[in-house]
């Protein structure tokens, strides 16, 4: 978590510890899910237990993820890193997700909603992180000829 605000109501949902920054990690651990990228992910990568896995799931970092000689190595069970555009078929997935939607499992977090031709705004919004949560672009449907 990047700050103690972007946590707020993370317990709620079913976090059992919500951290932020990675200097108060003090044992290894078996899932990161990271959304920084960057420097982070290179420091989130020097916490996994053995058969841990990082889960680069976003890039908000300017700066590259560069990985020290040697430092991917590990004795054991084998370490991994995904990318969330690892995905070839995003289907099973998104419909899994849907699934725990429509069950009250999961709350997509909306932050900011508004029309297609408002994308520039959207994304300008994401970018300079004033929103928590996803931005939802309305697409009117064509209209009748």
């Amino acid at each position: 978590m990047g700050s103690p605000a972007g946590g707020e109501g993370l317990a709620a949902l079913g976090a059992d510890e919500v951290v932020v920054g990675l200097e108060s990690v003090d044992r290894p651990v078996d899932l990161i899910l990271d959304t920084v990228g960057g420097r982070q992910l290179t420091e989130a990568w020097q916490l996994l237990a053995p058969g841990g896995d990082v889960q680069s799931i976003g890039w908000a970092s300017d700066e590259p993820a560069v990985f020290a000689p040697h430092s991917l190595f590990s004795l054991g069970p084998a370490r991994t890193i995904s990318a969330f555009g690892d995905v070839h078929e995003v289907g099973p997935d998104l419909s899994t997700l849907l699934e725990f939607v429509a069950a009250g499992r999961l709350s997509p977090e909306v932050g900011w909603r508004g029309a297609w031709d408002h994308v520039t705004e959207a994304a300008q919004t994401l970018l300079d992180r004033k929103i928590a949560g996803k931005a939802v672009l309305d697409v009117a449907p064509a209209a009748a000829d």
